[in-house]
């Protein structure tokens, strides 16, 4: 017997595994897998997906990546015309990010142009398992595409306009000391410069670009913001500190006062600009031993009022155990637990008064 025969022989022996078995649609890959068709009337856009398990699946996941092209195309300003996508995660990844649901039914009316693929067959066990490469070409008419860029680019401009507007809202509550209500339209205005290209209209002869608003909105915001997280605190000297410590780890800084009444407080805040009131209510109440310490418990009741007309605009209310070696280490424990528990609850209560739509 011959050295191949042999050889051969042993490949079966070992039970050697069968090479895959691949087809395609065509003899030839066509050629805008590597470039793209051009023409003066219709905008190409390729996808792909790797090893589906049908050729139904993979023509659908294959459109779904060309469309991503298209939308990103229509939605982004980028000088090339046609970009492929190879990497079937990239491309799905892309769509749900990039697509735009106003272009959605532009998109959904593309053309299919062409469909090329690959089948990869494999022997497993007694039966086989095909797997499909899939890609396929979308076009679009170039006068559809630019009426899509050009309502988005109308809706840009009309964005900065109102974000301009808002803007000036807000410079409008601040003047009348409204300082919440300032940064409250602040933050839309920069919302809305940040949603739109920087080199967008905005129709306004002082503040003409969405990047000039941007600026302008960031600046009156972080002003506002530090304005608006003022306060006078009313409290103990034994419970202040770690209720304006909680204050000052969201960005309020508080005048601190213990024996002034709420009138009087209000009056000072509303003269100095302050927003806000803090008023602290505090109980400690001794507790027993505990191995060689003691304990105690602190009961908080903390209100924010509002400087111009004295409303409670929200509260918190704490109690918190704590224990030390003498009686007032331990009430001292206690109310610094329940004075950073409720002071940070406080602040999150003002805090979302300012995300509110005043």
């Amino acid at each position: 017997m011959g050295l191949a025969a042999l050889a051969a022989c042993a490949l079966c022996a070992c039970g050697g595994e069968k090479p895959a078995v691949k087809t395609s649609s065509t003899p030839r890959p066509p050629a805008w897998l590597a470039k793209a068709p051009s023409s003066p009337d219709m905008l190409y856009f390729s996808g792909a997906k790797e090893g589906a398990a049908s050729l139904e699946d993979g023509k659908a996941s294959a459109t779904e990546s060309a469309r991503s092209q298209a939308a990103q195309y229509i939605g982004v300003e980028i000088s090339a015309e046609h970009r492929d996508v190879m990497s079937t995660e990239e491309a799905e990844n892309m769509a749900r990010d990039t697509v735009k649901s106003r272009a959605n039914a532009m998109l959904r009316s593309a053309e299919l142009a062409d469909v090329y693929y690959e089948k990869i067959s494999r022997e497993v066990g007694a039966g086989t398992v095909d797997r499909y490469d899939v890609w396929v070409l979308l076009k679009l008419p170039r006068a559809e595409v630019e009426k899509e860029r050009q309502r988005q680019a109308q809706e840009a401009q009309q964005t900065a306009a109102a974000g301009v507007a808002r803007y000036r809202e807000g410079r409008d509550q601040e003047r009348k000391g409204n300082v919440i209500g300032a940064l409250v339209r602040y933050r839309d205005a920069l919302a809305k410069a940040k949603s739109v290209p920087g080199s967008t209209a905005t129709g306004d002869r002082e503040i003409a670009s969405a990047s000039a608003l941007l600026q302008r909105s960031q600046d009156a915001a972080g002003a506002a913001q530090g304005k608006a997280r003022r306060a006078i605190v009313i409290a103990p000297p034994w419970v202040a500190g770690a209720v304006t410590q909680a204050l000052a780890k969201q960005g309020f800084s508080a005048q601190t006062q213990g024996e002034t009444s709420e009138s009087a407080a209000l009056a000072q805040a509303k003269a100095q600009g302050l927003p806000w009131v803090i008023v602290v209510r505090a109980t400690t109440t001794p507790g027993g031993p505990v191995f060689s310490q003691v304990a105690a418990t602190a009961a908080l009741d903390v209100r924010a009022l509002d400087a111009q007309s004295g409303a409670v605009v929200a509260s918190a209310q704490k109690q918190a155990k704590g224990v030390g070696r003498t009686p007032e280490a331990a009430q001292q424990a206690a109310a610094s637990e329940a004075g950073l528990g409720a002071g940070t609850d406080l602040a999150a209560a003002l805090v979302a008064r300012e995300n509110s739509d005043l």
